[in-house]
């Protein structure tokens, strides 16, 4: 009987325990859990549909101020709290291989190891001579860690079609290509270390909270971001009959950018044009 009534006072002491501890919420708020998140199934497409389609590569600076829920938190673990940044929080998927890495200067999804996926990404060893007072080298062994803050753009792959039967305008995003910039013996230089298909990744980015500059109480994902186009880029490649030439090989400068935005434009009156008013 003793037994019974000190398991009966237990239960009731953490259950207040449990009680005072629901007293004291982070927010006045119930939080809807991300993980409980789910891309939104995509219409299918069918060739008989489509009336029109072209593909064309964008580039997002992830340094410009409406990329930065991409691009921070930017400190090397890739992790404050929950939040990661996009490149961090990839990083992570991939070496836990729910998201595929593939080589990005492959036509076709040719994956790579999780070693070269790291080198490429600035892990390396190191190995330098400390000479001490009495003129001894001693070796240290300096390993250096990936870098998810040296991707400081994204190139999306995309293909934007117009679907006549559902009288849409449908842009898809195909592949999304990291760029790093980085500083190797006194010179800045870029590299290409992978791109991940944005189908398969969709699941996992709809599951990670990225920060909103507007509202707390608004969350929204990496996959909304996406979806909805919340973030700034600039048109740097489309299908030509020129090999499908970037817009720098043929425009300098400022020029650069008035073509990237002839090419927008170009889309925003094609679809405008098929509607009567």
């Amino acid at each position: 009987m003793k037994k019974v009534v000190l398991m009966m006072l237990a239960v009731a002491f953490s259950s207040a325990i449990f009680a005072q501890e629901s007293l004291y919420p982070e927010s006045p708020y119930d939080k809807p859990h991300m993980s409980e998140n789910k891309p939104k199934v995509k219409q299918h497409i069918r060739y008989a549909d489509v009336m029109w389609s072209k593909q064309i590569e964008r580039t997002l600076p992830l340094r410009e101020k409406m990329n930065h829920p991409l691009y921070f938190p930017n400190n090397e673990t890739g992790k404050i709290g929950s939040r990661y940044s996009l490149t961090a929080f990839t990083i992570d998927a991939v070496e836990k291989g729910l998201i595929f890495a593939y080589d990005p200067l492959s036509d076709g999804a040719v994956p790579i190891t999780q070693d070269d996926f790291k080198a490429k990404m600035g892990a390396s060893i190191d190995t330098i001579y400390i000479e001490d007072d009495y003129g001894n080298e001693t070796a240290k062994v300096i390993e250096n860690q990936v870098q998810p803050s040296s991707v400081k753009f994204l190139i999306l792959k995309e293909e934007w079609v117009f679907d006549k039967q559902r009288s849409v305008m449908d842009p898809r995003i195909m592949w999304v290509t990291s760029l790093r910039e980085f500083e190797k013996e006194g010179e800045i230089r870029k590299s290409l270390p992978f791109k991940i298909y944005f189908a398969q990744a969709e699941p996992y980015l709809a599951k990670q909270e990225a920060f909103n500059p507007n509202s707390d109480g608004d969350q929204k994902s990496f996959y909304d971001l996406f979806s909805r186009r919340y973030f700034s880029s600039f048109i740097s490649r489309e299908n030509n009959v020129f090999n499908n030439r970037e817009v720098s090989s043929y425009k300098f400068g400022i020029e650069q950018l008035y073509e990237a935005e002839k090419i927008k434009t170009f889309i925003f009156n094609f679809e405008h044009d098929l509607w009567e008013y």
